[in-house]
């Protein structure tokens, strides 16, 4: 037994479809499975619905749907009943509930009359189980330990994430419109949502495909936010809209977000836990502290910090004007601000967890941002590496200009500044632009001594994409 999960979106459906119809690597035949994708209807007609796909999957003589149907110890008997008389080494038989809450909000015993017959004859089948589905909570829940089917699923937990920007940038892979500059941008407005990416048409340029696909009258996703939050069973989303606008917009703390949006301590409190429950948002603490009191907040997706910080805004000028005019005057010059804010920090900070170790031999055990108490000193990245000692992380978006030793000069003044005399012991910097770096700076980290990195636009991206 099995359970995947996470956010729609991501692909889990895909996956599932991928490795049971075209094998793992594509060109495997079909393995022997019932899918079955649950709706938000009735109990029986879920049953019946079932029931029909499992009988054409696998086939009993005499046997009608409706029968089986009538209840789920009826269903799962048949299915490893059938399962069992199968051919000898004809492998598992994979039995697939997807949009498994959907079931659950209808028989919301089912965990207990799942976990009942596993333990009696499903375990003992050739049977293969997955349970996905989207409602992170609902399905974070059935591996709890208080769970029915806590300890079942013997075939792991996969919690499925969003995208690494490399990952991306593969989509946009051969065309002429999209250098990395292009790249990392389409990553800081779509996230790391595959599906919002297999949207885009690589052969038109990033512009045209952010208007059409958010901005222009029935916009693909142009309620898709909405879809998010009504698919998590958010009753009331004033709140949580307020909330996410607020963190898009800059106020990142506590009791900023309180003033701004107008609500009780209390209420706010539960609104930022359902959003870090979902993964919506993100808290952070500056290097080395975990003091509630120094917490800020962070929208964890770029897609929906790019939504709330320019498309909700503008929603009623959308409805009034041309949206490429919107686009000229009011999103494309504040564009390099809104990377340089936190997406291309987040990027910078995904290329040192995927390539430290092999590309710069480092070994890193945390990573965060840092700010000191009187908000003078802001640090881009701060990491500790495994020989105890840290490394300095300073990121530029801006392609048109290229670092100087100005900029390592001002990076090691804020190391200098810093608390704890043990953060200034043999520093390493690390330096991340697109524009490139000045023939000084490249002499230096040219130096082993020095402890100077110096990563560029076109370092950020695999050879593959």
């Amino acid at each position: 037994m099995l359970m995947l999960y996470g956010r729609r979106r991501l692909g889990k459906t895909f996956l599932l479809q991928r490795y049971f119809t075209a094998g793992a690597g594509g060109n495997e035949p079909e393995k022997p499975h019932c899918y079955f994708l649950a709706e938000q209807s009735t109990a029986a007609t879920q049953r019946l619905t079932l029931a029909r796909q499992l009988i054409t999957a696998l086939p009993a003589e005499g046997v009608a749907a409706e029968e089986i149907a009538i209840s789920w110890n009826a269903l799962l008997r048949y299915a490893s009943q059938q399962a069992q008389t199968r051919k000898k080494g004809a492998g598992r038989f994979a039995l697939i509930l997807d949009e498994f809450p959907y079931l659950v909000a209808q028989t919301p015993e089912l965990p207990s009359v799942l976990q009942a017959w596993w333990d009696r004859a499903g375990v003992h089948s050739p049977l293969f189980v997955v349970l996905c589905g989207s409602q992170l909570s609902a399905m974070a829940a059935l591996g709890q330990e208080s769970a029915p089917l806590f300890g079942r699923f013997n075939a792991g937990i996969f919690h499925i994430d969003p995208l690494h920007y490399e990952d991306v940038a593969c989509f946009y892979q051969g065309s002429p419109n999209y250098g990395v500059k292009e790249k990392l941008l389409m990553y800081g407005v779509f996230g790391g949502t595959p599906r919002y990416h297999a949207l885009v048409d690589p052969s038109r340029p990033p512009s045209e495909e952010i208007i059409t696909l958010l901005m222009q009258p029935r916009a693909i996703l142009e309620n898709e936010v909405r879809f998010l939050l009504g698919s998590e069973q958010i009753r009331d989303p004033a709140p949580y809209n307020a909330i996410l606008a607020a963190i898009a917009g800059g106020e990142t703390r506590f009791n900023r977000i309180q003033q701004l949006i107008g609500v009780e301590r209390g209420a706010l409190s539960f609104s930022l836990r359902t959003l870090l429950e979902l993964n919506w948002i993100r808290r952070e603490f500056p290097f080395g502290e975990h003091s509630e009191r120094r917490a800020i907040y962070r929208v964890a997706d770029p897609f929906l910090t790019f939504w709330y910080r320019f498309v909700a805004p503008l929603a009623s000028d959308l409805q009034f004007s041309d949206p490429a005019t919107v686009y000229a005057s009011h999103v494309a010059p504040r564009l390099a601000d809104y990377m340089g804010w936190t997406v291309f920090e987040e990027i910078c900070g995904q290329w040192l967890q995927r390539h430290a170790r092999q590309r710069l031999g480092l070994t890193v055990r945390q990573m965060a941002r840092y700010w000191s108490r009187d908000g003078r000193t802001e640090i881009d990245l701060v990491a500790e590496l495994d020989h105890g000692t840290l490394l300095y992380g300073e990121s530029k978006w801006h392609a048109d200009s290229v670092m100087r030793l100005s900029d390592l000069s001002a990076l090691q003044a804020k190391v200098a500044s810093l608390p704890e005399a043990r953060w200034r012991n043999k520093p390493s910097y690390i330096l991340f632009t697109l524009g490139g770096f000045s023939p000084e700076l490249v002499q230096l980290a040219a130096d082993p001594a020095e402890r100077l990195y110096l990563i560029k636009g076109v370092d950020m991206i695999g050879g593959n994409c």
